[in-house]
């Protein structure tokens, strides 16, 4: 459980990453080093603001991202009824987001993944219900199917439809810009040697290259780029 009393950085940090597990690795530098640049807001003034109207006992936080690429911590707090409430907190105001709305039905997940898995065979890796950058309750799936491939689906939670279509999805790629022509449009202060690059789509059917670049000076930096348009979405300097 974190402390509610103002908390020293470097123990604060430590916090973070011990309730975050979905933060990976090589993202704590950044993390770190965005805190103390003040591009993100200290756990200790994003707790201390919603508890002052949230009234209860912390449970979890984690900071992730929403399919904007936004950051944003996502607190559990129980409440003294016993009920538990997900709070959301844009990481960088430290402004509250707005909560999903709860009052249609979602559709349960066991049906959710029986029909899921009976289009595509395979074993469930991870689950998420969460709340998609629209207030639309969504599930995340990640598969892995029978031939290998890992697969992630989005899963509409209250009418149990994917979202997106794979008419669409065909129509799409072949809309993508080539690799070759994506390394070729990257700014000048990105050249450097390719390390690795990986097509992504996100939960909108947005399709981007995950492009990793060793610059000249070592750094390290992965960038997610537009797979259509060429424009950088987001970059991000990785741990050495």
């Amino acid at each position: 459980m974190l402390p509610m009393m103002p908390t020293p950085f470097p123990l604060l940090f430590l916090l973070l990453l011990a309730l975050a597990p979905p933060v990976v690795a090589e993202e704590q530098y950044v993390i770190r080093r965005a805190v103390e640049a003040g591009q993100l807001k200290p756990l200790s003034e994003i707790l201390a603001a919603v508890q002052a109207t949230h009234p209860g006992k912390v449970l979890d936080v984690d900071l992730e991202r929403d399919r904007s690429g936004r950051r944003m911590y996502e607190i559990t707090i129980l409440k003294g009824n016993g009920q538990r409430a997900k709070i959301h907190v844009d990481a960088t105001s430290g402004s509250e987001l707005q909560q999903a709305p709860e009052a249609a039905a979602r559709v349960p997940i066991a049906k959710v993944l029986r029909q899921l898995l009976a289009r595509h065979p395979g074993q469930v890796l991870e689950l998420e219900l969460k709340q998609g950058a629209d207030n639309r309750l969504i599930y995340e799936i990640q598969l892995i199917l029978l031939d290998g491939r890992l697969r992630e689906f989005v899963i509409d939670a209250h009418s149990g439809e994917p979202i997106g279509g794979e008419g669409h999805r065909r129509e799409t790629l072949s809309r993508l810009r080539p690799l070759p022509d994506i390394l070729d449009r990257l700014p000048a202060r990105y050249r450097g040697v390719i390390q690795e690059a990986e097509l992504e789509y996100d939960q909108d059917g947005r399709y981007f290259y995950e492009i990793e670049v060793r610059l000249s000076d070592g750094r390290i930096l992965e960038l997610d780029v537009d797979a259509i348009s060429g424009d950088i979405l987001n970059g991000e300097e990785l741990a050495r």
